[in-house]
Parts: C-alpha cells; sequence; structure tokens
C-alpha cells in the first residue's frame, strides 16, 4: 500500500487511534525492525485482522505512526509560534522543539536501538514535504512585515529556512556546536539576513 495519509473519519476513529497508540509504543520499545503487526496486536489487545483491515501491512501502519507524530509535532509547533514575533524567532523555536523531540521522543528510542533510521526518517521525502509545507504562510508574514526581502520567492526562502533548520536539528554538535537557544537565534539571525534580507 502507498503512504497512509489521514482524513478526518481516520482521526475521529477510535480504532485507528488504537492502533496507532499501540503501533508506537512498540516502536518506542524495540524499534522498526523488530515491531511486528502480532506485537502491535499483542499490546494493543486487538486481533491482527483489525490491523490489516485498516492499514494493509507493517510498513503502511509505520509510515501512519510517523504522519501522526509528525503532525502533531506541526501543530503544537504552530500553535506556540502565534505568539512569537520574527521568523527568526519562529525558526530558533522550531529547531529548539525538534532538538528536544530528538532527544525524548521516539527518536531518542530509535537512536539506541536502530540510530541509522532516524537521519532516513527526517529526510524521507514525505516527512521533508509536510515539513517545508509548513513554512510559506509565516515566510510570507515575514516579507510583509519587512524582516527579509520581498524579492526572494517564498519557496526559495522557505527551502534555506528548511536546510537551515534541518542541518540544527540533526546534527546539534557539528561546526559550531550552538547549544542554547540564544545561541541559535543568533546565530539564525546571522544566517537569515544575508540569505534573505
Amino acid at each position: 500500500m502507498g503512504q497512509y495519509e489521514f482524513n478526518a473519519a481516520d482521526q475521529a476513529d477510535p480504532m485507528v487511534a488504537r492502533i496507532l497508540d499501540a503501533g508506537e509504543e512498540c516502536i518506542r520499545r524495540f524499534g522498526i525492525r523488530r515491531t511486528s503487526v502480532g506485537e502491535v496486536a499483542r499490546v494493543g489487545k486487538m486481533s491482527r485482522g483489525s490491523i490489516y483491515r485498516h492499514f494493509g501491512d507493517k510498513d503502511t501502519l509505520v509510515e501512519a505512526v510517523f504522519t501522526r507524530l509528525q503532525q502533531a509535532f506541526l501543530n503544537r509547533t504552530e500553535a506556540a509560534m502565534e505568539g512569537l514575533p520574527t521568523l527568526v524567532d519562529k525558526v530558533a523555536y522550531a529547531v529548539v522543539m525538534g532538538r528536544q523531540d530528538a532527544a525524548e521522543g521516539i527518536y531518542a528510542s530509535l537512536a539506541q536501538t536502530e540510530p541509522e533510521t532516524v537521519a532516513m526518517r527526517y529526510l524521507a521525502p514525505d516527512f521533508y514535504a509536510r515539513s517545508v509545507a509548513f513554512w510559506p504562510g509565516h515566510i510570507e508574514q515575514a516579507q510583509a512585515a519587512g524582516e527579509i526581502s520581498t524579492t526572494v520567492d517564498v519557496a526559495t526562502a522557505t527551502d534555506l529556512v528548511m536546510r537551515l533548520a534541518v542541518s540544527l536539528v540533526l546534527f546539534p554538535d557539528m561546526g559550531l556546536k550552538l547549544k542554547t537557544h540564544p545561541e541559535i537565534s543568533a546565530y539564525l539571525q546571522r544566517m537569515l539576513t544575508r540569505g534573505l534580507g
């Protein structure tokens, strides 16, 4: 089956939520490779048939677990960004939250069991596309506020923001080793001003 996409009915379906909860728990505990449909069924106290009916196979279920986690992260981040005044503030916040999620969430568990899959998950085309779709509205707000130049097209600005954010989340100890929120903000201020000013 192809990429699992949520719709309103899926989000309201308690069985889908139960399956995803069980799938997430199994991935946290065992990693992706050692998670099986049978184990998800056992943890979720449901039949394997229920899982196959909703998702078709293990790969689709795994993708759905990560899609839901990413959507939840983006929703939380979007809500918090409503109170942040500048694009630099927003990107810095997203980086700090992304690092926290990587250190404490399911990615932290995967780093212990399957470290090679962590970067692959962040850089997967569907994951990256959803992240890219998150930023254009914020870029346009920054242009309207005079923070960045209106001569830079939104797609180019979004690409720069994403490259900076992803590298700062995935490689926190590389190069300048920016650790604190103020250090990240100062770095982004320089980079975004030079790149988009």
